[in-house]
């Protein structure tokens, strides 16, 4: 399981919010290459990196900064927030970004959907809220069935899914361990967990599931989960 750490970029700045809720914002660091760079010397090789303007407005807005952590970062890195067109996906591949994070336009353009056929690095983002797969910030809801969700993506090569739920997320409450059974029982692809993971148990308990990756963040800059003992249970 890859441990994945979180950074979520606003205005140039580190932040978390909770449930997704702009209104809602920490501001962890206004130094977001140090942090990352603070991370890695205890021992963080995997990132999850994720551009907040880009979610709102549909255009990536803190691309270069997210290409300075690149260079940063010797381990996977995955990347998402206002991917919406081919050649944003083009330009962070170019970027070795090694998972490409699309959402919104994805689920709500059959046509950009099947053109990801093309890629070989993306990753769907499956955000979740009362069972319902939303978009757009996660502000409204896509009339499509999971299931089908899932089958399609596997016809077309995503190379996993990451699944959010939005009523943990930011809030320290757990995983959503049911939601996570459920989407392993529906698919063959990976399944990157996230939103609300708490504590050490929960990365052991998400590992033991089978899942692929786990999404850490407030936990660790709240100091709940020590970057140390997350990777000790990382691949």
């Amino acid at each position: 399981m890859k441990a994945l750490f979180a950074m979520d970029l606003i205005g140039g700045q580190c932040v978390r919010l909770m449930k997704g809720d702009f209104s809602k914002v920490t501001v962890y660091s206004q130094d977001p290459l140090s942090k990352i760079q603070e991370m890695i010397k205890k021992g963080a090789r995997d990132f999850h990196i994720i551009d907040l303007d880009g979610a709102r407005t549909g255009l990536p807005a803190n691309r270069n900064l997210i290409k300075e952590i690149r260079h940063e970062v010797n381990g996977y890195m995955e990347v998402g927030g206002g991917i919406r067109r081919e050649e944003d996906i083009k330009d962070y591949s170019e970027s070795s970004v090694n998972g490409i994070i699309v959402g919104t336009q994805a689920l709500e353009d059959e046509v950009f959907f099947q053109g990801l056929e093309k890629f070989d690095n993306i990753i769907l983002g499956l955000d979740v809220y009362e069972g319902k797969p939303m978009v757009r910030g996660w502000k409204t809801s896509v009339n499509k069935d999971i299931r089908g969700i899932l089958k399609a993506s596997e016809q077309i090569g995503i190379i996993a899914i990451l699944c959010t739920s939005i009523a943990r997320d930011g809030m320290l409450s757990g995983p959503d361990y049911e939601g996570m059974k459920q989407m392993l029982e529906m698919t063959t692809l990976p399944l990157i967990a996230s939103g609300g993971v708490a504590s050490i148990d929960d990365v052991k308990r998400l590992k033991e599931m089978g899942v692929w990756g786990v999404i850490l963040g407030k936990a660790v800059y709240e100091g709940l989960i020590r970057i140390e003992e997350a990777v000790e249970y990382a691949d």
